[in-house]
């Protein structure tokens, strides 16, 4: 009751909304970061989207009379965000080869961050996706199939939310997929490459189909700790400085992906070739044709 208290003293009335110079003065607030930057423009979009619903539940309660935030062109001018893809973030066929060839060969545990990345790069997956896939969702041809496409089925993700924040203590929650409807799936097709990793790897590990496609080493799921180490070592030891510092900004999925099989048009025998625009995904990303790479991953 104390701390109630303090805040009741401490705070402007509800009839402070109806003074322009507070409401400025909230919105800057919210686009601030505490160490006094602006910040970023997804964020800003969040916070203002929030503070929205804020008011619409005071005016259902009758508690404001109006909406006082900007609406409309005033409102979207101050969090304009763009949905393209910055090219430079994007690895080429050379990079991706390297970079992989650098993970599988890392003295303890390289294979399996190897093969974890591989859909990324073939497939577009996001790291949440890859974890939670189970050996029973990847078809792959028999060896002596003329056509060595495989099949992804993407159906749950996993991301790596920390105990303190899941209901059920463990580090990961199982979600829907990201921007799609509920229990919806997608299925991805994967190159010959692909195909390849993936069969060696369940042989490795001796998976059987209930298994996680991708474990850690006490079999539960890839830790994220090991993943995110595993890319930043690769890119430090391969990328050049000039090509860091433009691709610092880029994660995991940004940079050995791209989006262009979320968008549910990967079907076919062949990847398509991608369009540029936003949301579309850059060609550079899908492998080459055989012995267009010096990289000794498979592309």
């Amino acid at each position: 009751m104390t701390i109630l208290r303090w805040v009741e003293r401490n705070s402007l009335p509800v009839s402070a909304w109806e003074e322009a110079e507070r409401v400025d003065g909230a919105l800057r607030a919210v686009d601030t970061r505490l160490d006094g930057k602006q910040a970023a423009a997804w964020s800003r979009k969040r916070h203002r989207r929030i503070l929205n619903v804020v008011m619409k539940h005071a005016i259902r309660q009758r508690v404001l009379r109006s909406n006082p935030l900007p609406k409309g062109k005033e409102s979207a001018a101050v969090t304009k965000i763009s949905n393209a893809v910055d090219k430079r973030s994007l690895l080429n066929a050379d990079q991706a080869a390297a970079l992989f060839d650098w993970i599988r060969r890392r003295p303890r545990g390289g294979q399996r961050p190897h093969a974890f990345f591989a859909p990324l790069y073939y497939c577009a997956l996001r790291p949440e996706e890859a974890v939670a896939m189970r050996v029973q969702d990847v078809t792959l041809p028999s060896l002596d199939a003329g056509d060595q496409w495989c099949e992804l089925l993407i159906h749950t993700a996993t991301p790596e939310i920390g105990k303190q924040w899941t209901d059920t203590g463990e580090i990961h929650e199982e979600r829907d997929l990201k921007g799609r409807a509920e229990g919806e799936t997608r299925s991805a097709p994967g190159h010959p490459a692909l195909t390849r990793i993936l069969r060696q790897h369940i042989e490795d590990e001796q998976l059987k189909p209930g298994d996680l496609l991708f474990r850690g080493e006490t079999g539960g799921p890839l830790a994220g700790s090991v993943i995110r180490r595993a890319w930043r070592s690769a890119r430090k030891a391969v990328l050049p400085p000039a090509r860091l510092r433009v691709a610092h900004r880029a994660g995991v999925c940004t940079t050995t992906g791209t989006r262009a099989s979320r968008s549910g048009s990967t079907t076919g025998s062949r990847p398509p070739r991608w369009r540029n625009g936003p949301g579309s995904a850059s060609p550079c990303c899908w492998p080459p044709a055989p012995g267009a790479s010096t990289g000794s991953f498979p592309i």
